[in-house]
Parts: C-alpha cells; sequence; structure tokens
C-alpha cells in the first residue's frame, strides 16, 4: 500500500496495481478542475483516479456540497459531450467519514463504453473533488477498490 495526501489535509491510502502519475503525465490528462491535483493510474485494472482541491471564493460559503457537484456535473457534461456523456445519477460518498456529493455517468473514448464518477467535498473555504474513470466492462471490479479509497481517507 502506498499513500498521498491532498493539501496537508487528506491522506489516501492507495493499493497495489496504483502509480502516481508524473506532472507531465497529467500534463497529457484533460483535467477539468483547477488547482493543484494528482492522479493515479492502474493499468491493468483500466482505471484513473483524479484528485485535486481549489480554493474557494467567499461566496461559496452559502454552497452546499450537492450545490458544487452540480455545478461540476454541468462542466463535466459540456466537456465530455464530443464521448457522448450520459448522467447516470447524482448520489454520495463517504470520504474518510464526511460526505461528499456526486454524480456517476457513462461516455465512450475510443470506442470504448466507460464510467465514470464525481465527487467534491467542501472544508472550509477549500473544495476537495474525486474522479474515477473506469471501463464499463471492469465496473464491479473497479468500483469497491474506490470506494475503499475513499472510505479509508483520513483528515489531518
Amino acid at each position: 500500500m502506498n499513500e498521498i495526501t491532498l493539501n496537508d489535509r487528506v491522506k489516501l491510502i492507495y493499493p497495489e496495481g496504483f502509480r502516481l502519475l508524473s506532472e507531465e503525465e497529467r500534463g497529457r490528462l484533460r483535467m477539468l478542475e483547477e488547482g493543484p491535483g494528482l492522479a493515479l493510474s492502474d493499468p491493468a485494472r483500466h482505471m484513473l483516479v483524479s484528485l485535486g482541491w481549489t480554493r474557494l471564493n467567499p461566496l461559496s460559503k452559502l454552497l452546499k456540497a450537492y450545490d458544487l457537484a452540480k455545478n461540476m456535473e454541468s462542466r463535466v457534461s459540456r466537456a465530455m459531450a464530443p464521448y457522448g456523456y450520459r448522467r447516470e445519477g447524482f448520489g454520495s460518498r463517504s470520504v474518510g467519514g464526511r460526505e461528499a456529493a456526486g454524480f456517476c455517468y457513462g461516455y465512450t473514448a475510443e470506442s470504448v463504453p466507460m464510467y465514470g464518477e464525481s465527487y467534491a467535498l467542501k472544508d472550509g473555504r477549500t473544495l476537495y473533488y474525486f474522479h474515477l474513470y473506469a471501463r464499463q466492462e471492469l465496473k464491479e471490479e473497479s468500483l469497491p477498490l474506490w470506494g475503499q479509497l475513499l472510505e479509508e481517507a483520513r483528515w489531518l
């Protein structure tokens, strides 16, 4: 097992098979969120996890996690429209005992049906985001690993 820390605030332990992508490798990905971030890849399982954070403006104090997730879904749907984006629904997940709001969706990349999940979690004036990209055919194998990664997060 390996671990990473986001913003000196959230520690995540990731299973064997995943590796932390370099800044150069991350730069080749089309990341939608602004701000610092990390990405984990497991080529054998065809999974990519993108994690990051950004500072929110003072007015964002009024927004709930669900509002932030809806905003994120709007941006993702526009960016993923060329890939046949299909929203499957909104929901929540635990990230180290804190509730994150998000959504799941399908899309197609290079003729391969894909599955994605994205979650937002507000901690004070910082927004943390968590994204999963996996092959649709491997969804049932990918979701337990994804759930474990999020559930076992530790807030520092």
